[in-house]
């Protein structure tokens, strides 16, 4: 879904389509997670039960000197689980954070009965689904960095969300509960998009300057949080609210801007 953007302040028409999305049951066969390090070891904010929190802004963080490599979570379940796939949110989790730490690039995965298997990871927050060659099945899984996407203010390298897919294992993934499909926008100097993903990433800005964000839906509005400040709005928040007609509404953004369509087919 892309939103085109135009700050003005005149009524339009707008094309708004909700998708559902299931919410995951919780697991109810929860795992135990434990790390071969974490950065700032009495602190709780980066320790390795937050790679299975179910939320994209925080975020396992390993605690060695140097890039990570052959840093590892370590996922015990109390029963053994059948998966062929995992998904995978790569990097810290918050925007502002994500391009300052390092990403992985290549991840071995193995578990207690001696199975391993290395897999290439692309150097993105949005969700990743990786297949397996095949079904594999276990009780004790490890996740060991191999190789990184360098960071360019830390050498510190994170994870932010990972889970299992099994029905053994439940998902602690709980994406937004609907998706807005926002119509084309644009400004009159420009052209501006936002892109929401289902599993609440998001990328924002210009042809020639992007960057990333996460959004949440809350009643009426979506909140999306930018990795730098808009130049335009002068925020890194921006509070996307729909008002007016429902069968005619418009959008208004931080609560002074309104959206009006773009006709022109951008």
């Amino acid at each position: 879904m892309i939103l085109l953007m135009q700050f003005s302040f005149s009524k339009t028409s707008l094309f708004i389509a909700a998708l559902c999305l299931p919410i995951f049951a919780e697991p109810l066969n929860p795992p135990s997670i434990t790390s071969s390090s974490q950065l700032l070891p009495k602190s709780k904010k980066y320790t390795p039960i937050l790679a299975m929190d179910g939320k994209l802004k925080t975020s396992w963080v390993e605690g060695v000197e140097g890039e990570g490599i052959g840093e590892s979570l370590q996922i015990k379940y109390k029963s053994p689980i059948n998966f062929r796939s995992l998904s995978i949110y790569n990097g810290f989790g918050d925007p502002k954070l994500w391009a300052a730490n390092n990403r992985i690039k290549k991840l071995k995965i193995s578990t207690e009965e001696g199975i391993e298997e290395i897999v290439s990871l692309k150097d993105s927050l949005s969700l990743q689904m990786i297949e397996f060659k095949s079904e594999l099945r276990a009780k004790e899984i490890s996740l060991t960095i191999q190789e990184v996407y360098k960071g360019t203010n830390t050498e510190n390298t994170a994870i932010a969300e990972v889970v299992f897919n099994s029905e053994q294992a439940g998902s602690a993934l709980i994406p937004p509960k609907n998706t807005w499909a926002i119509g084309k926008w644009k400004t009159k100097s420009n052209i501006a998009r936002i892109q929401l993903h289902n599993d609440g990433t998001c990328e924002m800005g210009y042809e020639t300057a992007k960057m990333l964000c996460t959004w949440t839906e809350k009643g009426d509005r979506v909140i999306v949080s930018l990795e730098a400040t808009l130049p335009l709005t002068n925020t890194d928040i921006l509070e996307i609210k729909r008002r007016g007609n429902p069968s005619d509404p418009t959008l208004e953004i931080n609560g002074k801007h309104e959206f009006i369509s773009n006709r022109d087919g951008v």
